[in-house]
This record gives structure tokens, sequence and C-alpha cells, in this order.
């Protein structure tokens, strides 16, 4: 399995807006991301933080099988 986390500090480009995002096997599980004040918050911005505990269990259930764990880090 290979796990991708990704960090964007924030630039010019996106108008110094932050995020961080993981991938499993290239696809997008979690994103979290700046934004407008009124938009930060659970229900909006952060609203990926209620899928952490369904990537924990597939992490754990692949840890189970056998499968190798790819950990990579990716700063933007």
């Amino acid at each position: 399995m290979k796990v991708t986390f990704k960090t964007n500090n924030g630039t010019e480009d996106n108008d110094w807006m932050a995020s961080y995002e993981i991938l499993i096997n290239g696809k997008s599980v979690f994103l979290v991301h700046d934004g407008e004040p009124e938009d930060n918050n659970l229900s909006r911005n952060f609203s990926g933080i209620y899928s952490l505990a369904a990537i924990l269990n597939v992490i754990h259930i692949a840890g189970l099988n056998g499968e190798v764990l790819e950990y990579i880090e990716e700063e933007l």
C-alpha cells in the first residue's frame, strides 16, 4: 500500500492558502485546506477529519494482511 502525504504551505499562485492531502494508492482520501474564515470549520474546509477513522482502518487491515506500507511525503 502506497500512502502519500502532500503538504502545500501556500504560495502566491494560490493566494497563500495552505492544504494537506493524503492519498492511498494514488487516490485522494483526505483533504483539508485554508479558506475564508467563515469556511474554516469542520463542516466545510476541514470536513476531511471525519474520514480519518476509515483511513486508519484501511491501513490497519492492510497491515494485518501483510501488505507492505510505502510512506511518502511530498511538499508542493
